[in-house]
């Protein structure tokens, strides 16, 4: 609806008035998934032993990623089982869409009182809902030999740029991210999905828990990778938001301010910047207690405020997301959780 506004000027004792219409200007935006199994409605994962890098059938299940019609990538789409050596892929040799993962876990310790496990609720779904994930997290029984070892469980969602210098050229979108997007593109980058917490428990050695960082909290973290003019690596970023902190964790020695932890080091020429952030002092309410109504609780974040408050990135360049990882994180404690509903999605006004 249009609407009148008067303006009144005077110029040296001559008044008059001119009235203008205009309507109210709204800015469009333009929001879109960002990844394959958007919702994660379709079975298109590998599990991975980050440790050793190494892929097992077991959990694995990518029964369903030709249905996400991904475009083909013929060199990996193959799988090889580090057990039986047997290889595996769907039809199509599709890759698969995410990955679940373990770090600080042998794939014999599945289902252990120190190990973990991946399990899905809802086996029987309409074909559109998403699927629901358990994953346990168990380390609070651990040796004394191993205590403080840092244990993680979750999902991966990888994107793989690749600048090819002779034909002046980008690929990727072949994996979990259907494009090269770029951060410096996009006016928000968001990440929404529902979450249950299922259970969780103290260290078991009281005096050692700020020695060791003992302790548990659930995150979901953001990478991206800057390029120069020639398509070379130089920076590499990491923004992680903790979004459940049962125990109240801080590891940079500041409880007051709302960095979590974080670190920096050169790697192979690449300077590399980690950063871990507390959510209740970052505007996303942390998901603390478990609900009595066995509920889930929606996980909202827009990562590109936090970027642009927390880093300084060079905007005349390509800074092209890399990854998205959602996991618990123990060390000698026990961390169980539900997900679901895992949407990113990337949105440009207009």
């Amino acid at each position: 609806m249009k609407s009148k506004k008067i303006l009144f000027i005077s110029f040296i004792g001559i008044s008059f008035t001119i009235s203008l219409d205009f309507a109210p200007q709204k800015c469009i935006e333009d929001c879109f998934s960002m990844i394959w199994n958007d919702r994660i409605t379709k079975r298109s994962w590998i599990y991975l032993e980050q440790d050793e890098t190494k892929v097992y059938k077991k959990n694995s299940d990518i029964s369903e990623g030709d249905l996400l019609k991904m475009p083909k990538n013929m060199w990996d789409a193959d799988y090889t089982d580090n057990v039986s050596a047997e290889k595996f892929g769907t039809p199509n040799k599709t890759n698969a869409s995410f990955k679940l993962v373990t770090l600080g876990y042998n794939v014999k310790d599945q289902k252990k009182t120190v190990g973990f496990d991946f399990m899905i609720l809802n086996h029987s779904k309409k074909e559109d809902d998403p699927y629901i994930f358990r994953i346990v997290n168990n380390s609070q029984k651990e040796s004394s030999t191993t205590l403080g070892t840092l244990r993680e469980v979750g999902f991966v969602f990888d994107n793989w740029a690749q600048y090819w210098d002779k034909d002046k050229v980008w690929t990727g979108g072949n994996h979990s991210f259907k494009a090269n997007y770029q951060v410096e593109d996009l006016d928000k980058i968001i990440v929404k999905f529902k979450f249950r917490l299922i259970d969780y428990n103290a260290p078991l050695n009281k005096e050692m828990i700020e020695k060791k960082w003992l302790g548990s909290y659930a995150t979901c973290d953001f990478r991206f990778i800057e390029y120069d003019e020639n398509g070379k690596p130089i920076n590499s970023y990491l923004i992680g938001l903790v979004f459940s902190n049962p125990l109240k964790v801080d590891f940079n020695g500041n409880p007051n301010d709302g960095i979590l932890f974080g670190s920096t080091k050169t790697e192979n020429g690449i300077f590399q910047k980690f950063l871990l952030l507390h959510g209740n002092k970052n505007g996303v309410k942390e998901v603390n207690t478990i609900d009595a109504q066995n509920g889930f609780k929606t996980v909202e974040i827009d990562f590109k405020p936090l970027i642009e408050k927390y880093f300084n990135i060079n905007k005349n360049h390509k800074n092209i997301i890399s990854g998205l990882d959602i996991y618990s994180a123990t060390r000698a404690t026990n961390f169980t959780y539900d997900i679901q509903d895992v949407q990113v999605n990337g949105c440009k006004g207009r």
